[in-house]
């Protein structure tokens, strides 16, 4: 019975299209093992009773039986069926054995072919080499298959999309277990020192997903192992688990303190072993899934601004435009207004990117001394055809005495924008909004309070991103971005309802 074969070949189409026909003519999937070179070959060899051997017949600069033959010592077998794929293209499609000198060599067990490589060939050549039931009801099989045609799902599913394992032990016996609890379900490699699984990690061919480390090594124990697999930025993330005799609390606790992620202690439980590498595979999987999202977040917050600086600098010249023709109107009181107001658009277009930065804890606060009463006024202003058209008027208090505080006008000016065209909105026809400025001590509140309630399902989170409660006009960002900026500045943002029929807004910041 064919347990483990063996394909050798530097071409993945051929060694995928080679198990496609070893699957068709049921062979089990966990009984073909797929390699691209000789070295991991002879790595593989070491670990695994190979019971057939499909190799190229260019992987070494030696002939292919005298590589079989090492294989085979590698593995520890007597005989080891050899089929050679050869580069040199047969017109007969013949079967001759492999030779040094082009004679036959049937003695050797082994066998080549010439391409192309049709299914039935194959198929034909496995049987006469192996005498295997398996082959013999598809000698005859009508196919026109051949190691051409692109690879089934099948087929890539196959060991080499395996996770691979790593097991380190200077003892056979051990790795022997291991493996033999693992092969069904990942790629194991094997190595019998520390200094050589430093090396076949370092070599970076294998993708090695997790490594099962034994402690008791000579020269090189599997602690000094880990610590350098830790001290390097490349391996540090492969997950290292301890297999040791070793069972003090002591022992273990140092496992874990230079960065181990489980510990076995032997003799090996196959099913504990199974289990706890499912998990630390399946764990591993999951953070390289994480680390791409980052990776991925990342990505899309840098796009974001650069969308946004572009359409910053879009924005800006056409306003910029407006700013130099208001300087040929005569009215001077209404081209001052709408310079004022031409102004504060840029700079809110500005402002946009700073909710972000703001967000990501990475806002750079420059507070200054700044007038209250201006902010408020300006931004009343920007509201003025809405509260005419509903016939709002605004009652003022406190601005007979100029309120200054220790904020960014830019940030401020957001704040109110969006409080006082909320409230416009929100307020029935022909209604009074009041606002009061009051000093304290250590800071200025602004209050503001119009007719009409915030929904009763909106009051708890009336300050996340994207609530609102007029959703057919609004983002969702007017109080979360008004909220994000009044804390950034150190100050607190507040809301009360009165009586059921009014709302209050309160805003608290430093006074200058």
């Amino acid at each position: 019975m064919l347990e483990n074969i063996l394909i050798v070949h530097e071409s993945r189409l051929v060694r995928e299209a080679l198990a496609k026909i070893l699957l068709s003519c049921g062979v089990s999937k966990t009984a073909i093992a797929c390699i691209e070179n000789a070295e991991d070959a002879i790595e593989y060899a070491q670990f695994a009773a190979i019971s057939l051997l499909i190799c190229a017949d260019s992987l070494t600069s030696e002939n292919s039986l005298n590589f079989r033959d090492e294989l085979a010592k590698a593995s520890n077998i007597t005989q080891l069926p050899l089929m050679v794929l050869s580069h040199q293209i047969d017109d007969n499609h013949s079967e001759q054995a492999v030779t040094d000198n082009n004679t036959k060599c049937t003695l050797s067990n082994s066998i080549c072919l010439s391409p192309p490589f049709k299914k039935q060939h194959v198929v034909s050549a496995l049987f006469e080499l192996t005498q295997d039931t398996l082959f013999a009801n598809y000698i005859n099989e009508d196919s026109s298959d051949n190691l051409s045609k692109p690879p089934v799902n099948a087929a890539s599913e196959l060991l080499e999309q395996k996770p691979t394992i790593l097991v380190v032990d200077d003892e056979s016996s051990n790795i022997d277990v291991a493996a033999g609890n693992l092969r069904n379900l990942y790629r194991v490699m094997a190595a019998k020192s520390g200094e050589h699984a430093l090396k076949i990690v370092a070599n970076n061919k294998h993708n090695i997903r997790l490594i099962l480390l034994d402690i008791m090594m000579p020269t090189m124990d599997g602690y000094q192992v880990c610590k350098t697999l830790k001290e390097d930025d490349e391996t540090a993330n492969i997950p290292v688990i301890f297999l040791s005799a070793k069972a003090l609390v002591e022992d273990i606790k140092y496992g874990f303190d230079i960065g181990a992620v489980d510990y076995i202690t032997k003799p090996l439980n196959g099913d504990l072993l199974r289990a706890r590498v499912a998990t630390h595979i399946r764990l591993q999987q999951q953070k390289i899934a994480l680390t791409a999202q980052v990776a991925t977040l990342k990505e899309n917050a840098k796009l974001r601004e650069d969308i946004e600086k572009i359409t910053h600098h879009d924005l800006k010249a056409p306003l910029n435009n407006i700013l130099f023709e208001t300087y040929r109107l005569t009215d001077k009181s209404a081209a001052k207004s709408i310079n004022r107001a031409v102004h504060n658009v840029v700079n809110m277009v500005n402002n946009s990117l700073n909710v972000y930065k703001i967000e990501q804890g990475i806002y750079k606060l420059k507070p200054q001394s700044t007038n209250l009463n201006v902010l408020i006024n300006d931004a009343m202003n920007a509201v003025s055809t809405l509260s005419n058209e509903k016939n709002i008027q605004f009652a003022l208090s406190g601005f007979d005495t100029e309120h200054a505080i220790m904020a960014e006008p830019l940030l401020c000016l957001s704040i109110f924008n969006n409080l006082i065209k909320n409230a416009v909105e929100a307020s029935p026809e022909n209604q009074t909004i009041a606002i009061v400025i009051k000093r304290y001590k250590s800071y200025i509140s602004f209050q503001l309070t119009n007719t009409g309630v915030i929904p009763k399902h909106m009051r708890q989170r009336l300050f996340e991103k994207y609530s609102s409660s007029n959703h057919n006009t609004g983002t969702g960002l007017g109080t979360y971005s008004a909220k994000l900026m009044t804390e950034v500045q150190h100050g607190q943002i507040s809301f009360n309802i009165i009586d059921e029929q009014q709302t209050e807004f309160i805003v608290k910041l430093p006074a200058a």
